[in-house]
């Protein structure tokens, strides 16, 4: 039996990389997503887009980008 990481425990970069490389893992995702929720600045989308939200997302991931 192979004992699970400590997820809480994990960086989110750590986590991240967890994640996909065990897409299988529920409680890891579980983990991810909870953790991700709470992250402040995380855009959340519940419906469709219009122009506007996607001119909006844009330029976003635009300031995202150049400020990385």
């Amino acid at each position: 039996m192979t004992l699970k990481p400590d997820f809480q425990q994990m960086s989110r970069k750590e986590l991240t990389a967890y994640v996909l490389t065990h897409r299988e893992d529920e409680e890891a995702l579980r983990i991810y997503m909870a953790r991700l929720h709470n992250e402040p600045g995380v855009i959340r989308q519940s419906g469709g887009l219009n122009e506007q939200d996607l001119t909006q997302l844009e330029q976003l991931i635009k300031a995202r980008v150049s400020d990385a």
